[in-house]
């Protein structure tokens, strides 16, 4: 039994590798971007912009899939509203469905504190997203410690942007002061192993101009089950980064009301063993009652490859006992 829990654990670990935008970045090898930050803020403080609007920025297309964004002092300046900047522009993928967009900066001896730019085909702001959206996340299997947020650009909701062409990816000036707390790694083995954490104290992490961003965009079109769950957050991100309360109760119904939409195999899977069936549920619902829905989702649908009949039940049950809560 416990051998069986073991290689199932392996496998389920290998597949999020592959499919959850898990890079395995290599800190060491991007050294000069995340160790200085007193040294990237005094390059900033040299820097001049780069244009006069919007509309002058070099767009680089942004692949479905992943990205490994290095912004540095190779990277152009910008003075944005709140002050000057390194930047990163991209042209959204064209032709697919809505995009889910995961954006994590890196924890090193210094991080970048992101801030994002929604722009339409005409370079009109479309949505501003910061500290709503951004926010720490401790290292978790093959992530380290960064600072993440989710990005949903619907091209089919009435009232929302529907023609989001470009994204911007910057520092703003007014972050670069403030400071990151993040768990010690001491800590974060005690929890992992269930014993008593030392008493040791947090890093403290300075925010640079300077950082590293893993970017991973998935066409929710070809995504099973991704687009019935953030259908709602995006709703409540859009009324927060427009200063708006967020409906929570709308968030509620639509989660809770709405099935993961599943596409038939053309051979149905061999019946799964109770043992597998019963680990898999639990590491689901696990996973929703700690907010990691990412998570959660991924194990349903290799769940269900592997022959499950619970998981996508298990899963929406999870989601709405965490709703009532």
């Amino acid at each position: 039994m416990t051998l069986v829990k073991m290689s199932i654990a392996a496998v389920v670990t290998a597949w999020l590798t592959g499919c959850a935008g898990n890079m395995g970045v290599s800190l060491q090898e991007h050294g000069a971007v995340l160790d200085n930050a007193d040294q990237a803020r005094q390059a900033l403080a040299q820097a001049n912009s780069c244009c006069a609007g919007f509309s002058e920025f070099q767009y680089a297309n942004l692949p479905e899939g992943e990205t490994l964004l290095s912004l540095d002092g190779k990277q152009p300046s910008y003075r944005f509203d709140e002050g000057m900047s390194y930047f990163a522009a991209y042209r959204l993928p064209k032709d697919t469905g809505n995009l889910y967009i995961r954006l994590a900066s890196q924890v090193g001896k210094s991080v970048l504190q992101p801030k994002v730019i929604m722009l339409d085909g005409n370079f009109k702001v479309t949505r501003v997203l910061g500290e709503s959206v951004f926010a720490y996340q401790p290292a978790h299997l093959m992530d380290g410690d960064r600072i993440e947020g989710k990005v949903f650009v619907d091209r089919s909701m009435p009232g929302n942007p529907a023609s989001e062409t470009y994204m911007v990816v910057y520092a703003p000036a007014d972050q670069l002061s403030g400071s990151t707390t993040i768990l010690h790694p001491a800590k974060a083995f005690a929890r992992a192993n269930n014993t008593v954490e030392p008493a040791v104290a947090d890093p403290v992490i300075p925010h640079s101009p300077w950082g590293l961003v893993q970017i991973v965009v998935t066409d929710m079109a070809k995504a099973q089950g991704i687009e019935a769950v953030f259908k709602p957050e995006y709703a409540d991100k859009v009324a927060l980064s427009q200063g708006q309360q967020a409906s929570t109760a709308a968030a509620t119904t639509a989660v809770a009301g709405t099935a993961l939409v599943a596409t038939a195999p053309s051979k149905p899977a061999p019946a799964m063993l109770s043992e597998t069936e019963t680990f898999y549920n639990s590491q689901i619902e696990k996973a929703v009652k700690a907010g990691d829905i990412d998570k959660a989702m991924q194990l349903v649908s290799e769940a269900e490859r592997a022959g499950s009949t619970k998981a996508k039940s298990v899963f929406i049950d999870a989601v709405k006992r965490s709703q009532q809560k």
